[in-house]
């Protein structure tokens, strides 16, 4: 719900990231607590999208890694194809 909140926040208004960036914490953080964790790379991979958006590589890629890491590689799951490219691409 946090991070469906935050996407509608930044669909109506993608500069003003100051709202959907701790609701995308707070995804985080309830889906490590339920160990959901698709959810969790799903929220991860919005609040890395929005850091590169705002040229914070490094918090882009501490926001993700640890939502990658431990996945098994999966063609059913293309959010985490796209978090393996982003990760990619952004330096720690």
């Amino acid at each position: 719900m946090h991070r469906i909140r935050a996407e509608i926040r930044l669909k109506r208004d993608p500069a003003d990231t100051a709202a959907a960036e701790p609701a995308l914490q707070a995804a985080i953080a309830i889906a490590q607590s339920q160990k959901a964790r698709s959810f969790e790379l799903r929220a991860a991979l919005s609040l890395a999208q929005l850091y590169c958006a705002a040229n914070r590589d490094a918090d882009a890629h501490a926001a993700l890694a640890p939502a990658v890491e431990g996945f098994p590689p999966t063609q059913q799951f293309p959010e985490l194809t796209e978090a393996q490219t982003l990760l990619a691409t952004v330096r720690p």
